[in-house]
């Protein structure tokens, strides 16, 4: 049998073909999603903390009035002679034993005396930082000593009016969630001394 020799072109194709089938390439794994990261602790939002409010610093002699009160006592020709109390000294914004003996052991207080010189008239405001227990305590002692309570928008004012052989005085003390103001006047009134002072420091 007459074999028919094959075209050259046939061959080419042949080659051709068995080599695309060698050369397919092989595809490429997919890469996986990496997980993803969730943010550490240093990176999450830290919440600022509140600022803690300043405490109300006790005010000296010379600013425990206002300069409008400075300026009435002054024109009556009274003096301040700064705080002078101490222990059996006077100088304490009562003449109560009891509430003088309170003012002496607390902590924080500050007191200013005034004085009309060649007389007996003087004057003396006292303030005070009260804890809870120092608050109750003078208000037992104001109750036991016969002062007169009232409630007024800046807290309980204890007013009273004492006549001796001497001469006459009245106090007023007026309390706060954590201060006392306490006024002593021989000769004027003792009430405008404690508003005028917790005017002044209160805000």
């Amino acid at each position: 049998m007459l074999r028919l020799p094959i075209a050259p072109a046939a061959l080419i194709v042949a080659a051709l073909a068995v080599s695309l089938v060698g050369c397919t390439p092989t595809p490429e794994p997919t890469p996986s999603a990496s997980p993803s990261e969730s943010p550490s602790a240093s990176e999450s939002a830290t919440p600022s903390a509140t600022p803690t409010a300043e405490p109300i610093a006790l005010p000296d002699c010379g600013g425990i009035y206002s300069p409008a009160l400075v300026a009435s006592l002054t024109a009556e020709g009274r003096t301040s002679i700064g705080d002078v109390s101490g222990p059996e000294t006077g100088g304490w914004g009562t003449a109560d034993t009891t509430l003088q003996g309170i003012l002496a052991s607390v902590p924080e207080r500050g007191s200013c005396t005034w004085i009309l010189p060649a007389t007996e008239s003087g004057s003396t405001t006292s303030i005070a930082r009260l804890d809870a227990a120092s608050r109750t305590a003078v208000i037992a002692a104001l109750v036991a000593g016969g002062y007169t309570a009232s409630t007024i928008p800046q807290g309980e004012l204890y007013s009273i009016a004492v006549e001796l052989e001497i001469g006459t005085y009245n106090e007023s003390h007026l309390l706060t969630d954590e201060f006392w103001f306490a006024s002593y006047f021989s000769g004027g009134q003792a009430e405008s001394l404690t508003l005028d002072a917790a005017a002044l420091l209160l805000p």
